[in-house]
């Protein structure tokens, strides 16, 4: 009788961030076909007599080296999860799962309790030694 109605399933980072680069670079791969089909791609200059044409530069190539570059992140992300080889990607997005990620918060959320508990202790400890000291003196 006392279930929520909305469970919110935590994803690991890694998994979220691969399907946003392999999502982003298939619809960059989509806006490249679109650019070779309306002829922007390779980039070229339109000859004086033709009537519908458009140029483009060499900025032109910035698409498809984008649409490359985000899918091989995506690919890298996929190794380092599934087949568990070490990439400086798993630093930037864990791939730890929703348990770990909850322990791994409590125990930060508790050091920090500890080290606020510490000080206090600290502060306390010289507040009584310096009243001490003050009534030595008097």
């Amino acid at each position: 009788m006392g279930q929520a109605p909305f469970v919110v399933i935590m994803e690991a980072p890694a998994r979220v961030a691969r399907r946003l680069f392999f999502g982003l670079g298939i619809a960059l791969l989509l806006a490249t076909a679109f650019a070779l089909i309306d002829g922007r791609l390779p980039p070229s200059d339109c000859p004086e007599d033709m009537y519908n044409c458009t140029a483009s530069n060499d900025m032109g190539w910035l698409l498809p080296a984008v649409t490359i570059f985000t899918l091989l992140i995506g690919y890298i992300l996929h190794l380092g999860i599934e087949k568990g080889v070490n990439s400086p990607l798993l630093k930037l997005f864990p791939a730890a799962d929703s348990s770990s990620q909850r322990e791994a918060l409590t125990m930060d959320v508790s050091d920090s309790q500890d080290e606020g508990y510490l000080s206090d202790a600290w502060a306390d400890l010289e507040q009584g030694l310096l009243s001490s000291k003050e009534k030595e003196e008097e």
